[in-house]
């Protein structure tokens, strides 16, 4: 009997020990890059997409007043390149607070300038990560699927 009460004591703190799914440090996931190749003759007014998941408690991104929150991506092969940030992109949901929401950054302003030397192919990794107005920065995207950008 004594036992029984002890095991069920214990499940009972290890369910009431549930971690939250919410924290103020924002966590990202990453879904996808679209499309996967980009020309650097490629002159559309929209570049590739890069998607994640973003997850935060407050919610506190985009643009609020004068400020703004941005995603910062970096050339995971090029370890002298400091990460260039982009505007977050503005989150159309009414109530932010638990936000879980997918996210999708146009990032062809950060691309490289086409080689010097041509037809050439590059592949590239990205790492990103996203700072909030409270200035918490996500965990690290280490590396994204491979982009190949492509000086004809």
């Amino acid at each position: 009997m004594r036992t029984l009460i002890i095991v069920i004591l214990s499940g009972l703190f290890l369910i009431s020990c549930k971690k939250d799914s919410f924290t103020s440090v924002p966590q990202i996931t990453y879904l996808s890059i679209s499309p996967n190749s980009w020309s650097s003759d490629n002159h559309s007014i929209n570049g590739p997409v890069l998607t994640f998941q973003l997850t935060d408690l407050e919610g506190d991104f985009g643009f609020q007043d004068t400020s703004i929150s941005y995603v910062y991506v970096k050339n995971a092969a090029d370890s002298l390149n400091s990460p260039d940030s982009i505007p977050f992109p503005q989150i159309n949901i009414s109530d932010k607070r638990n936000l879980n929401a997918q996210v999708a950054v146009d990032f062809g302003a950060v691309l490289p300038p086409p080689h010097n030397t041509r037809p050439f192919t590059d592949t590239l990794y990205f790492e990103v990560y996203v700072k909030d107005f409270a200035n918490h920065k996500s965990n690290v995207i280490k590396s994204t699927d491979p982009f190949y950008f492509y000086t004809p």
